[in-house]
């Protein structure tokens, strides 16, 4: 009987281990998911304005009584020109007057000189226009032979030609992404009085000056994001006058430390700041004091917050923070931040929410911690938000869900936990159960502003319509059903108000332990009453049967390391193996001054030297200098160990020289002679060590001992040149006559 349990046990466990394994490939391929992973707070030129798309083409926002557009044609100017004489033109009012102007993608190396041209009323281009793009032209640096004829015919290149000395009194955005522009002349915008929005991403400008901004009064909006080569600020002045800008856009564009300081000049005036993915660490403490910026995006910044002041300044002001993938371990730097209200800091190494932070945050609505390191809590955490809405806790740690976080989750909106290796319990039967009956009692309900009902791009950002987003394209989901039979056996009428805004029914799936298989959250089993449940046994099975399922997960990954960095597991064996034998070396034959040596020097060499050391070194040491060399093939004793000599002809010998070379760091015995030479010269208090290198040898290659010996001790390298080889001589039998000579006056003083 016993042997059919055992076995019965181990088919269950194979059963297990081989679901276990498929499961966690299964939940890999179909991860939930992100919510605008890698866009910024910013988002993205087209999510801020309406006018024209990404390609730089006109929308139908932009009336057609007031357009042209021209982009993706050869030949701009004869386009425009014809496109004007065509124009259905009024001197009455706004109709009829060219405001939105597309000559994006028309192949052009500089903007043409066309604003002075009017329609057939004869109202000029300069003061009509009022949206202009330039979408896409290649207005980056000439070819040598094209700048050379231009020069000779003294003909303006600069990229800016069309825009100098015009006076464009009603431009109030202009659209100058992905030109190829890498430099920004002085003053060049000071003629746009009006502008509000200017656009300047997806270019190679490498440095800004002091005067570029000059005159941009009214701007209030600057977008210089996806820079690739990165930006330089060229003095701290630099966005010195702009008193309107509330909006800085600087989103995939690489900063250097340094610009930081013009950057803290400008968020005096700012509301929205971007530098998500950057480049920058560290801002440390106060660089938000005295600002009210409300929303900030600093996403993809490792160790930005590493100060937990950062934030300072800002605790009346937050309203939106984006901190995702900026290596973050705690909510700490968040605390009391009481105006916030959608924080994101998802790819992050939070573990736990700390009770206190979340306390402070009063005004939060949504908190999005999608892939960081949480587990099950067991005491109310949530709840202690009172306007939280949305939670997002996709892609964590979360295995289990407790009785305390069903009760946490009530009084939110929406809730999202897939991506998780939920073990099943009733509690994950509950959260789906409630979910599924509010679909028919409420309907989804938009996240706004606290302070108001809009959500426009008046203030530059997406952070709340990246959230309705999310929510308007949510699945829905349903009572378990089968044949058109639902079922209702638990009756569901636990409290809670939440929709689950990440449903699909592939990744609502929890593991049913026991049986090895993967359960939809809807035919997990109710809960009959709560005293029914012994928490204590459910996560006592919970953590046993995740023992039993881990430990392959673990082992497999171990082997494979084990293979890769298998060199470096033999050399920290033979260094285990050195430190073993070496502990077996009997400490009392310390060597004091009275100790008689044989030999002058040992010499330590691998066999793939010992021509070098018999036809060079011996020769030289033993005939030039008189010095009596010990060599192992030469002068070891007969029966006894190799060890046993090794430590013999060591102590015996009053100078030890160790012959190195990349074949020396493969000998396990020559190693354990360097080890052994560092382990006596430490015992002894002696110096009398002298190190040879047959070779370099990289620092990649010397294992930790070779390298300790080398950084506190003097060595000679064998030169290749022959005429360099009797200055080598010279300078070894020095040093070991030397020492010879100091220990022989020892010994005579004694």
């Amino acid at each position: 009987m016993s042997v059919h349990v055992v076995r019965g046990n181990v088919e269950q466990i194979k059963m297990i281990v081989t679901y276990f394994i498929f499961w966690l490939v299964v939940r890999a391929a179909t991860t939930a998911p992100q919510l605008n992973v890698d866009g910024c707070l910013t988002g993205y030129m087209t999510d801020v304005q309406t006018w024209v798309d990404a390609r730089g083409r006109l929308t139908n926002t932009a009336p057609r009584a007031n357009r042209v557009d021209v982009s993706y044609q050869n030949g701009t100017i004869q386009k425009l020109v014809g496109a004007l004489r065509e124009f259905e033109c009024t001197r009455q009012g706004a109709a009829g007057v060219v405001k939105y102007l597309s000559m994006a993608r028309c192949q052009l190396q500089q903007v043409p000189r066309v604003f002075g041209y009017g329609d057939t009323c004869g109202q000029i281009l300069s003061t009509t226009v009022t949206y202009l793009t330039l979408y896409g032209n290649d207005f980056g640096p000439k070819r040598s032979h094209e700048a050379v004829i231009k020069i000779n015919n003294n003909i303006d290149d600069s990229w800016s030609f069309g825009l100098r000395g015009i006076r464009f009194q009603n431009l109030r955005e202009l659209d100058l992404r992905l030109c190829g522009i890498t430099e920004l002349e002085d003053g060049i915008f000071s003629n746009m009085i009006n502008l509000d929005k200017l656009y300047l991403g997806e270019n190679n400008i490498y440095t800004i000056s002091e005067r570029t901004f000059r005159g941009l009064m009214r701007l209030r909006h600057l977008d210089i994001s996806r820079i690739d080569g990165g930006i330089h600020f060229g003095d701290v002045n630099v966005f010195t006058g702009m008193e309107s800008l509330n909006a800085l856009d600087l989103s995939f564009t690489k900063l250097a430390q340094r610009d930081l300081l013009a950057l803290r000049a400008a968020t005096r005036s700012l509301q929205t700041l971007s530098i998500c993915h950057s480049g920058l660490s560290n801002l440390g403490t106060n660089f938000f004091s005295n600002t009210s910026i409300r929303f900030l995006d600093v996403s993809g910044n490792s160790n930005i917050f590493d100060d937990i002041g950062a934030l300072r300044g800002l605790e009346s002001s937050s309203q939106v923070i984006y901190a995702g993938d900026v290596a973050l371990r705690h909510m700490r730097v968040f605390e009391n931040l009481t105006s916030l209200e959608i924080l994101r800091v998802s790819n992050n190494e939070i573990s736990s929410i700390d009770r206190n932070t979340i306390r402070s945050l009063r005004n939060l609505q949504v908190l999005i911690m999608d892939t960081n390191r949480l587990t099950t809590w067991f005491t109310p955490i949530i709840s202690l938000m009172p306007r939280l809405k949305l939670l997002s806790l996709r892609n964590n740690n979360i295995n289990l869900i407790s009785e305390d976080m069903v009760t946490d989750f009530r009084n939110l909106s929406y809730i999202g936990v897939s991506g998780n290796n939920i073990v099943c319990n009733c509690n994950a039967r509950e959260l789906y159960e409630v979910a599924a009956r509010n679909e028919n009692v409420r309907a989804d309900s938009l996240i706004y502003p606290l302070n108001n009902k809009e959500v426009k791009s008046v203030l530059y950002h997406t952070g709340f319509k990246d959230v309705n987003r999310m929510i308007a394209e949510r699945m829905r989901l349903e009572l378990t059903c089968s044949d058109g039979v639902c079922d209702e056996s638990g009756a569901i009428d636990a409290p809670g108000s939440y929709l689950i805004f990440d449903y699909d029914l592939s990744k609502y799936h929890c593991m049913q332990a026991m049986e090895g298989r993967s359960l939809a959250f809807g035919r997990v089993p109710f809960c009959k009453t709560r005293e029914d449940i012994d928490y204590e046994d459910v996560i006592a099975e919970t953590w046993n049967t995740l023992y039993l399922l881990t430990v392959p997960a673990l082992l497999l990954p171990i082997c494979i390391l084990g293979y890769i960095f298998r060199w470096n597991v033999r050399y920290f064996f033979i260094t285990i193996r050195n430190s073993a034998m070496l502990s077996l070396i009997n400490k009392d034959e310390v060597i004091d001054e009275n100790t008689i040596f044989n030999y002058d020097v040992f010499v330590s060499y691998c066999h793939e030297d010992r021509d070098w050391v018999l036809d060079q070194l011996l020769p030289h040491v033993e005939v030039d200098a008189n010095v009596s060399v010990c060599l192992h093939e030469r002068d070891f004793m007969v029966g006894l160990s190799i060890l046993e000599n090794i430590v013999s002809c060591m102590d015996r010998s009053k100078t030890i020289l160790l012959i190195l070379s990349q074949k020396f760091l493969l000998s396990q015995w020559c190693q354990f002679e360097m080890h052994l030479a560092q382990h006596r010269l430490l015992e002894t208090r002696r110096e009398d060590l002298i190190l040879v290198l047959l070779e370099e040898i990289p620092r990649r290659v010397r294992p930790n001992t070779l390298h300790y010996l080398m950084m506190t001790n003097t060595y000679i390298v064998w030169p290749q040149e022959e005429a360099e080889q009797p200055v080598f001589w010279r300078r070894l039998n020095k040093s070991l006559i030397t020492h010879k000579m100091r220990q022989s006056s020892t010994d005579s003083l004694a």
